[in-house]
């Protein structure tokens, strides 16, 4: 990053608050900020201090990843209080900070706009959001405060997302951009991974009672969240082995959480991450071998009580997915939605499947499938949107690069994860976060300075 060339207090400011950017006591600072609401179980004071940080960082840091990070774990507080998102209220002026900050900040840094190579296919995302149930939803519903921000947070507001932080990407910098993005990733598992200790922290009395798995709410959030920041793990194991035990940390997190999503699909990225760690030379293939093993011991030995300990509290503990499930007639109701109305859908604000979905206040009806939601909220034109999306995400990831085999595992997990829970249907932090992966992917790729995907 380049240094200020102005000698004024302002000039001052924003070269330490460049410094500060660029040592990793910026996200000490920023994981121990969130732990104060989680440890507390009070939302107010991290929400505060983080949206002031954003602020901060919009004002008087050049680089906006910087205000990326304390804006999006803002959205992780919403695990202290699932059920009642209200009790946020009281801090929404704050948002007036944060726009205030942005607007310093494009008036401060102007920079040309970059029309790179995913505008095309988010515009059509955008433009298939706003037809979604045009002609069916009626509407009250279409123009409701949830509806629209679900239809613009999904459309319009990626892609203004995406413009942002495209012009803002080419800023010269100093570091590795692919590292600050790992860094980032980093962090913000690693605030989830805290989210659910501090849960068991505040329950162990129910907890140890029975030695169940409580059905945790935000469990869906959870495992989102843990898989596809694993990717962020493995890479920085691959650069000191310390990291290994982190690894750890996030299978006990989704464990945990009491997610079936996280169960299954974290496993696969473990599987993964293991073989990117052999692949590039980072761990011994006998090590692989030996973690399998080890594994698979450990589920001869213990895997009936394991297994007690996380289906025991649930309904059926039979099945891994009970067949009485709600999910399986939202499945159906998702492709009668796509047949009797083909071309548009029913609309991502539509709420007549609310019988069968019991979500928290302010989430929108899912399918808790990516591809029904797809077929059902927004039909065909949804469909040929997103296979433009898919496609235009699929060309970045096929060059061969670090990278993009990070980005591909961090897409892989979001995609998996969003089979079975809202998963990219979350505008914030989901929606907004992969904009951000992709962006920085385009960058390595595309920009002059893509040699920084390399390790220093």
């Amino acid at each position: 990053m380049t240094q200020s060339t102005s000698g004024s207090f302002w000039g001052r400011v924003t070269e330490k608050t460049e410094y500060f950017w660029n040592t990793n006591l910026y996200f000490a600072l920023m994981l121990a900020v969130t732990a104060v609401s989680m440890l507390t179980q009070n939302v107010v004071p991290s929400t505060v201090a983080l949206a002031v940080l954003c602020a901060w960082m919009l004002v008087f840091c050049r680089d906006i990843l910087a205000a990326a990070l304390p804006f999006l774990l803002i959205f992780l507080l919403s695990t202290l209080q699932y059920n009642d998102l209200s009790v946020f209220l009281p801090c929404a002026p704050l948002a007036a900070l944060v726009i205030g900050g942005l607007i310093v900040h494009l008036v401060r840094w102007k920079k040309p706009a970059v029309a790179g190579r995913s505008i095309r296919s988010l515009l059509a995302v955008s433009v298939a959001t706003l037809l979604g149930g045009v002609g069916f939803i009626p509407a009250s519903q279409y123009f409701s405060p949830l509806s629209v921000y679900y239809t613009l947070g999904l459309g319009l507001g990626l892609l203004a997302v995406y413009l942002l932080l495209r012009a803002e990407l080419e800023l010269p910098r100093s570091y590795d951009l692919l590292y600050r993005l790992m860094q980032l990733l980093y962090t913000i598992g690693l605030a989830m991974v805290l989210a659910v200790g501090s849960y068991y922290l505040h329950h162990w009395a129910e907890f140890s009672q029975c030695w169940e798995l409580p059905g945790i709410s935000y469990r869906n959030f959870a495992a989102t969240i843990l898989v596809s920041t694993l990717p962020a793990v493995f890479y920085m194991a691959g650069r000191s082995r310390r990291h290994l035990f982190t690894v750890l940390l996030w299978c006990a997190a989704m464990f945990f959480s009491g997610s079936r999503s996280a169960l299954l699909f974290g496993a696969v990225m473990v599987l993964l991450g293991f073989v990117y760690l052999v692949k590039r030379n980072y761990l011994p293939l006998w090590s692989f071998f030996v973690i399998v093993a080890s594994v698979t011991v450990i589920m001869a030995l213990f895997g009936s009580q394991i297994y007690d300990m996380f289906f025991g509290a649930r309904g059926d503990p039979d099945h891994f997915i009970s067949p009485t499930e709600e999910r399986w007639l939202l499945l159906d109701r998702g492709f009668a939605d796509f047949f009797n109305h083909p071309l548009l859908g029913i609309g991502l604000g539509n709420q007549k499947n609310i019988d069968l979905f019991a979500g928290v206040p302010g989430s929108m009806v899912f399918y808790h499938n990516a591809v029904l939601q797809v077929l059902g909220s927004m039909g065909i034109v949804g469909v040929a949107a997103y296979t433009l999306l898919l496609g235009d995400r699929l060309r970045l990831l096929l060059h061969d690069r670090e990278a993009c085999y990070m980005a591909g595992m961090y897409y892989l997990g979001m995609l998996m994860v969003s089979m079975t829970n809202p998963g990219l249907f979350c505008p914030l932090p989901n929606a907004a976060l992969t904009v951000l992966v992709f962006t920085v992917l385009e960058k390595c790729v595309d920009g002059p300075a893509a040699a920084l995907h390399r390790r220093k």
